[in-house]
């Protein structure tokens, strides 16, 4: 409780600072008009501080013309007002209150019309179309490092840990760098690499497509950044490198290299460190190794490839005992004419983590005692991933992509565990390992001959090989009752596993622009997809030998293919501010799978809907609704009924007459940007419907279960809401936000219905604050509630942490960095409590104009040990306390290039 009122004593001398140091001030109204007398919307009003040379406050009008400047009172400013296409107005003034005669300006048509680049140059936010332009150095304070401190400093922009980006409370799906795609799109890795001093303007491209003949036909709802580099960048090899070292051997190299001109970019980043800065995590690596855009789901149909390689635990710092990782990222694109362009990546990624944990697992529908479980795991990961694209484009009118992409890895996890159940111990030693390899390519063709009529046709094949094997030994006989086993303990089973997919999908669509309101399209498709798994447990011996298990139900010899033949219709039509794109689309499937010498499957016809909605009010407020039935296909991994070993305490048996789940998707959304009063304002909600759904009916005994998915008849659904609002004085950032899932699935557990509930909450409110572009306080409280219920199991937790952060720049080069969050974690189902708090901390130097900066880090400073969690499935509820990365320290060095 100490430390919480150190942060509440903090965050109030932060504010008698402020206001300490804050002049009296005045509301400055206005509004601004063209020569007609009508009201100029998106106009840009600034006032410039005649001393210092610098934007003391600017707005952006609103649809009635309006503008808002919060100024010193009694105080000359030179105010200056932009709107492309009108004579700049500049004059001199005092400011005073206007709050009852508001100031009118008149701007004049320019008949001379003025570059657009000029006057960019002026404007802190321009607005054209679908595009935002923000000038930064209007809204950033000097200190920031990377691209994320940079956009946390714009209006309407949300930045997370993880370096994700929103907008307007929407998800950035793609970034670029002058154009260009930066590694893929990836927000991350420009967010936490780009130097912060390179950036001149960021751009919003809303409904951003990147095929020039599919402009104003398609309906692509993506969100793309495009960063903008300083004049002086480009032409030149820029970034930063860091070298540090602590006690107890720790270490750390990074590099960020970047080299931009007319026609090459080159992008390099390099890292290797024990202390637990993920410049490439394993969850980077799936969001990246999940390859080329699959045609079908684009028309309601999913076929849903699974991978082994998703079990790999994720380690991060706050879940993980060490961490030791290493990465190498290359990306380029060189466009030789105007006609060509080529790009790819390459990145190499090495890892070796120790995750530790201690888990209570109460089991669903199971006796009332509870399973106590000591983990601690090995995971070592080396891993590629490799792109090459070539883009064709002799005209505007043609375009030509070629893509390949690869990946492979060589996993290993190893689990030493301990079991504690009715008083019986059983200590278990589990490896995992796997040599996965995919490659894929792609081949697109778009043609527009004329502004009616447009087609492209999309190919693209996948080859996957996936051989997971899982060694386990224990001191107690596992599955006694199914698995003949004949050594003695420790006992000692081993499964091989070799799963192989070839996947071929073709898209043929022709799109016909009838009129300016009204545009029709024809789509036909196919996906045929053929899999191969084999898998055989066998018994290691205490002589080395091994036994292999010849029972049918101990092993798996499968073919499956799918096939699934479509046409779609859409229909996109405009009425005014709304927009509607009605759809259909009919499938023929097929599906067979041969095991046992026996074959099964089913052929069947399905019409699917689907309806996009959207109502701009205005540019940055619409809202949007989605609406579609998709029909959801299962892989061989579910149809293979041979036993599967999946723990040390769980088996899985597919299902060979598997039919398809219906899905009934419902999406709302809400965005409301008001850059007359910097109001950000965002909602969504989503609702799913699942009939027919795929689910587990569980067997145990004891504490082994076996996992046998079925076609369920009740619905299983899904509802889930955000909210958020986030607000800008003139000094201080004020955000409030809520999310909420709850969830109803439906299975069997040992023959008796089984419904599960999960009700989650999760509320934060957050307030920042800026003196003098020295001090800057951050303050926040989280708090989650999470109650799980089942039919004879119930489990309430919930946890409150709040948090700060604190960046001060004193003397002259010196700046101090700390981040600290305290957690009450409560079980309030039977009572229990636990504390613990995390502490950070970071004193730099850089003297002014200079290349080299001096820091030394302290991470975990209160050597916390632990942190608490939990977690709900089909089966079981879990507590969880994650052993974490022990206090340590670094002194480091960076060099700007």
């Amino acid at each position: 409780m100490k430390r919480i009122g150190f942060i509440f004593l903090l965050a109030f001398l932060c504010g008698a600072i402020q206001q300490a140091h804050a002049q009296q001030k005045v509301v400055y109204l206005g509004e601004v008009r063209d020569s007609l007398g009508l009201p100029l919307e998106f106009a840009n009003v600034m006032a410039m501080d005649t001393t210092k040379k610098t934007i003391a406050s600017f707005g952006v009008t609103n649809k009635q013309g309006q503008f808002r400047l919060l100024l010193e009172d009694q105080k000359v400013y030179q105010l200056k007002v932009s709107f492309i296409g009108f004579v700049p107005f500049e004059r001199y003034f005092t400011a005073k209150d206007t709050q009852d005669l508001p100031v009118s300006i008149q701007l004049n048509n320019d008949e001379r019309n003025l570059g657009a680049v000029e006057v960019v140059s002026e404007m802190p936010i321009l607005i054209q179309g679908d595009t935002i332009t923000y000038k930064t150095d209007v809204f950033t304070q000097g200190n920031e490092r990377k691209l994320e401190d940079v956009l946390k400093d714009l209006p309407g922009f949300e930045v997370d840990e993880d370096g994700q980006v929103k907008v307007q409370g929407k998800k950035v799906d793609k970034l670029l760098v002058d154009g260009k795609e930066f590694f893929e799109g990836d927000t991350k890795l420009a967010t936490k690499n780009l130097p912060a001093k390179a950036v001149d303007k960021v751009q919003v491209l809303q409904n951003f497509n990147d095929v020039g003949p599919l402009s104003g036909v398609n309906n692509s709802e993506q969100l793309a950044l495009n960063i903008q580099l300083k004049e002086d960048m480009k032409n030149m090899v820029f970034g930063d490198l860091e070298l540090a070292g602590g006690p107890e051997e720790r270490y750390k190299a990074h590099a960020n290299v970047f080299y931009y001109d007319k026609k090459t970019n080159i992008n390099f980043i390099g890292d290797a460190n024990n202390v637990g800065d993920l410049a490439f995590s394993m969850s980077d690596y799936f969001r990246f190794s999940g390859g080329l855009a699959n045609l079908g789901s684009r028309s309601g149909s999913n076929f849903r490839v699974s991978s082994d390689q998703l079990g790999i635990p994720m380690a991060e710092r706050n879940s993980a005992k060490e961490l030791n990782n290493q990465l190498g990222a290359l990306n380029f694109n060189f466009t030789p004419s105007s006609k060509i362009r080529f790009s790819g990546f390459a990145i190499g990624s090495k890892v070796d983590n120790t995750l530790g944990s201690i888990s209570e697992r109460q089991y669903i529908l199971q006796s009332g005692e509870k399973e106590t479980l000591t983990t601690e795991s090995n995971v070592q990961s080396t891993s590629g991933l490799f792109k090459l694209g070539i883009t064709y484009s002799p005209n505007a009118s043609l375009q030509l992509d070629y893509n390949v992409f690869s990946r492979l890895s060589d996993i290993e996890n190893s689990d030493l565990q301990n079991s504690l159940f009715n008083n019986t111990s059983n200590d278990i030693n589990s490896m995992s390992t796997q040599q996965p390899f995919s490659i894929e390519q792609q081949l697109r063709a778009f043609y527009a001959p004329d502004d009616k009529n447009v087609f492209s046709v999309e190919t693209t094949y996948k080859n996957q090989e996936q051989d997971p094997s899982y060694d386990l030994l224990t001191t107690q006989r596992p599955f006694a009752a199914i698995i003949p086993m004949t050594g003695n303990s420790p006992y000692n089973l081993l499964q091989l596993k070799n799963i192989s997919t070839e996947q071929a999908e073709a898209a043929i669509n022709y799109y016909r622009i009838l009129n300016n309101t009204n545009h029709i399209n024809f789509k036909l498709g196919v996906n045929q997809t053929s899999q191969d798994l084999s898998s055989s447990i066998l018994e290691k011996l205490d002589n080395g030998s091994t036994n292999e298990f010849n029972d049918p139900d101990l092993n798996n010899l499968v073919d499956y293919t799918f096939s699934d033949y479509y046409f779609g219709l859409y229909y996109k039509v405009k009425f005014g501010k709304l927009v509607l794109n009605p759809g259909l689309n009919l499938h023929r499937y097929s599906i067979e799978n041969q095991q046992n010498g026996i074959t099964e499957g089913f052929d069947k016809t399905l019409l699917l809907p689907s309806l996009n909605a959207k109502y701009n009010f205005r540019n940055s407020h619409s809202l949007n609704l989605n609406y579609g039935v998709s029909a959801s296909f299962t892989d061989i991994q579910n149809a293979a009924q041979g036993i599967i070993v999946r723990g040390y305490n769980s088996l899985f048996a597919g299902n060979p007459v598997l039919d398809n789940s219906w899905y009934h998707n419902l999406n709302l959304n809400y965005f409301n940007f008001n850059m007359y009063n910097f109001l950000n304002v965002s909602g969504g909600v989503s609702y799913q419907k699942r009939y027919d759904d795929i689910t587990n009916i569980i067997d145990f005994s004891g504490l082994e279960r076996i996992n046998t998915p079925v076609n369920i008849d009740l619905a299983n659904e899904n509802m889930s809401g955000n909210a958020s609002i986030d607000k800008r004085f003139d000094h201080y950032r004020v955000s409030l936000s809520g999310n909420w899932s709850r969830s109803t699935t439906n299975n069997r557990i040992s023959d008796i219905e089984n419904e599960n509930v999960s009700f989650q909450q999760g509320y934060k409110a957050g307030i920042s604050t800026t003196v003098l572009k020295a001090l800057e306080f951050n303050f926040g409280y989280e708090v989650s509630f999470n109650n799980y219920t089942a039919r004879s199991t119930s489990s309430k937790f919930e946890n409150h942490k709040p948090t700060a952060r604190l960046h001060v720049n004193f003397l002259k080069g010196f700046r101090f960095d700390t981040d600290y969050e305290y957690n009450t974690y409560k079980n309030t189902t039977n009572g229990t409590k636990s504390t613990y708090d995390l502490l950070n901390a970071k004193l730099s130097y850089r003297k002014e104009g200079s290349k080299w900066e001096f820091k030394t880090t302290a991470m975990n400073l209160l050597n916390t040990t632990g942190i608490r969690r939990d977690s709900f499935s089909e089966s079981l509820i879990s507590t969880y306390e994650y052993f974490i990365q022990k206090r340590y320290f670094l002194f480091s060095v960076n060099y700007d290039l």
